[in-house]
């Protein structure tokens, strides 16, 4: 069994995230022997980017044109990894979005995906789902790494993971102590 860590990025304008419309994955394995990052095309030919999303991905029209669609990266994920290996996402936005295109493309969901930020949120006793970015910073110091880059959200979910699993106790009162 295997554990990977992954992020996506989707269409969106100042009011909505299209999530239907992936345009980003990073799929990364714990222990480096794996790792897929590529820009997706959506599906739809006539696919906008708005400016807010550049600003807030960095994800323009251009960069996106001549990469795969999510389908062929699907095929890609199927072929390297198993159904005994875990996934982890942060959020219930890209496990839904992974559910419903494995769904539509293979029927199924081929994936053994979990929502890292439940477990932490529940483990941590917290009343709210902080953001990514946010628990990032606080169990590292460090707030160089730029979010909604989907390679860095993904290697700050894979950190958080790997402190988390070393010393639950710490991370719940340092946290704690920081987000509230």
């Amino acid at each position: 069994m295997n554990t990977y860590f992954m992020d996506l990025e989707f269409l969106c304008d100042e009011d909505f995230a299209y999530e239907d419309e992936i345009i980003a994955i990073c799929l990364l394995a714990e222990d480096d022997h794996y790792e897929l990052t590529s820009f997706v095309r959506p599906y739809d030919e006539a696919f906008e980017v708005s400016p807010y999303c550049t600003t807030l991905t960095g994800i323009t029209r251009e960069d996106l044109l001549s990469k795969p669609c999510f389908d062929e990266l699907y095929e890609v994920m199927i072929d390297n990894t198993s159904e005994d290996d875990i996934i982890y996402v942060w959020g219930n936005v890209d496990l839904e979005a992974i559910y419903k295109n494995s769904i539509e493309i293979a029927g199924e969901l081929e994936f053994n995906i979990v929502d890292f930020q439940d477990e932490f949120v529940q483990f941590c006793n917290l009343s709210f789902r902080p953001s990514l970015k946010k628990v990032y910073e606080v169990l590292t110091d460090d707030s160089e790494l730029i979010h909604h880059d989907v390679r860095n959200d993904t290697v700050m979910l894979r950190t958080i993971y790997n402190i988390f699993h070393a010393d639950k106790k710490a991370v719940m009162r340092k946290v704690k102590g920081r987000l509230v």
